[in-house]
C-alpha cells in the first residue's frame, strides 16, 4: 500500500495554523520547548499559587487534574513500554522529554518521574502562569493566567512531537548524527489538508468537554495512540474480492479518516498492520505493513570526520488527508474464498521486538477496526 507523494508539496503554515503566535502573546510558544535537546526550565512558581506541583494544582482543578493523571503525559517516565526502550539506550534526550523537570546529567528525581509531563511544564514559566486565553482572579485564592493565544494552536505541541534523529557517540567512538525527523508529526500535519481547513492538534487531541459544573473546558486525557476509539475514527479500510478458478483475488487500502496527520505518527517503531484472510483460515492471514523503516549511511562532517547518518528508506503509512493518491495493495488468497475477513491493528512496536524485551502481543497490539469483503465471481479461464 503506497502513497504517491506530489513532487513538490506546500507546507501551509501562517492563516492555517501552523504559524504561531501572535505578536502581543506574553511568550513565544515556540521557544518553551526544545525538541529533546535540553529539558524544560519551569522556573519559579507563580507567586499567587505558591507552588506549581500537579497535586497542588489539583486542589482546584480536580476534573482536569484527573484527566491528565490518566493520560500518557502523567506517565511519560513511568510508562512500561518507554522504559524498556530506555533501558535499552539511556539517553539525556529521552529523559529532557519523559521527565523535563529533571536536572541534566541526573537520573531524574522521584518528583520528576511522578510529574512527567504535568501542568507546569505547559503552563508555568519564570513566576508566571499561561493559559490560551486570559484569566483574571476574581475570587480569593483563585489565580491569574496571561493569555498566550497560540497555545490553541498546533505551534504549541511542535516543540514535543516533532525532532530530529539526535547527535550521539557510539562505543568505538563513532559519530551518529543526522538532520533526518524521528517523529515527524508537526510536519505531517502541517502538510495536511486539516492544517488547510484550520484544525489544530487540539481538535482532536484536547477535545471540548463539559465539567460537573456545566463550564467547557479542553479535555486534558490526550488520546492518541493509545485510545482505541480516537485511532478507529482516524482511517478507514476500502476494497473488493474477486473469487478466480484457483484463487482468490483481494484489493484493499487504507485510507484517512478524522486525522490530521500520517497514519501511524509519533515514535519511530509505531507501526499499523492490516491482516486479510479468507475465510475461516485466520492462521495464514497476509498482511499488509505501514510503517517507517531507517538505514544508516557512512558520510564525512566538514572535517573529513566519519559520520554514521541515518536516512529514512521507506514508508509505507497511511500519508496525511490530502496529500498523494493512495494505490491499493494487491493480494492473492490461494483458496477460492466464500467470504475475505480483514483485521486493522495499530502496534506500539514491531512483535519480535515486543518479545525481546518482554511485552506479549496483547501489550502493543490494539485491533482498531474489522470487516468482511464480499466475494465476487470473475471470470474462470
Amino acid at each position: 500500500m503506497r502513497a504517491t507523494l506530489p513532487l513538490m508539496l506546500t507546507m501551509v503554515v501562517a492563516s492555517l495554523g501552523a504559524a504561531v503566535a501572535n505578536a502581543s502573546d506574553p511568550v513565544d510558544v515556540r521557544a518553551m520547548f526544545h525538541r529533546g535537546d535540553r529539558p524544560v526550565r519551569v522556573g519559579s512558581a507563580p507567586r499567587d499559587v505558591g507552588a506549581d506541583d500537579a497535586a497542588t494544582c489539583a486542589r482546584c482543578h480536580g476534573e482536569i487534574a484527573a484527566e491528565w493523571r490518566a493520560s500518557q503525559h502523567a506517565i511519560a517516565w513511568s510508562d512500561e513500554v518507554f522504559q524498556a526502550a530506555y533501558a535499552v539506550e539511556p539517553m539525556q534526550f529521552c529523559r529532557n522529554c519523559h521527565a523535563p523537570r529533571a536536572r541534566v546529567g541526573r537520573v531524574p528525581d522521584v518528583f520528576s518521574q511522578a510529574e512527567g509531563v504535568s501542568c507546569a511544564v505547559c503552563h508555568v514559566r519564570g513566576g508566571h502562569l499561561y493559559g490560551p486565553a486570559r484569566a483574571l482572579a476574581p475570587t480569593r485564592g483563585a489565580h491569574a493566567a496571561e493569555a498566550a493565544v497560540a497555545m490553541r494552536t498546533s505551534a504549541f505541541c511542535e516543540g514535543c512531537h516533532q525532532f530530529n534523529f539526535p547527535a550521539d557517540s557510539g562505543p568505538g567512538g563513532e559519530v551518529y548524527g543526522t538532520d533526518e525527523p524521528m517523529q515527524n508529526t508537526h510536519d505531517e500535519w502541517a502538510m495536511s489538508s486539516a492544517a488547510r481547513e484550520g484544525t489544530h492538534c487540539q481538535d482532536c487531541h484536547m477535545p471540548w468537554v463539559t465539567s460537573s459544573d456545566g463550564r467547557r473546558h479542553r479535555s486534558h486525557a490526550f488520546p492518541g495512540g493509545s485510545d482505541r476509539a480516537l485511532l478507529s475514527e482516524a482511517v478507514r479500510v476500502e476494497g473488493s474480492a474477486t473469487r478466480t478458478a484457483r484463487e482468490t483475488v483481494v484489493r484493499v487500502a487504507v485510507l484517512p479518516g478524522r486525522i490530521g496527520h500520517s497514519f501511524p505518527t509519533g515514535d519511530l517503531f509505531r507501526r499499523a498492520e492490516l491482516r486479510v484472510w479468507a475465510d475461516d483460515d485466520r492462521a495464514h492471514a497476509q498482511t499488509v505493513a505501514m510503517a517507517r523503516s531507517f538505514r544508516t549511511e557512512l558520510e564525512r562532517d566538514p572535517h573529513g570526520r566519519p559520520v554514521f547518518v541515518r536516512r529514512e528508506s521507506g514508508d509505507t503509512r497511511v500519508p496525511p488527508p490530502g496529500v498523494g493518491v493512495i494505490t491499493p495493495t494487491e493480494l492473492r488468497l490461494a483458496t477460492r474464498a466464500r467470504v475475505v475477513h480483514w483485521a486493522l491493528d495499530h502496534m506500539l512496536m514491531p512483535s519480535p521486538m515486543a518479545a525481546s524485551q518482554g511485552f506479549g502481543e496483547a501489550r502493543v497490539r490494539t485491533t482498531i477496526a474489522e470487516g468482511t469483503l464480499t466475494v465476487r465471481n470473475g471470470d474462470t479461464p
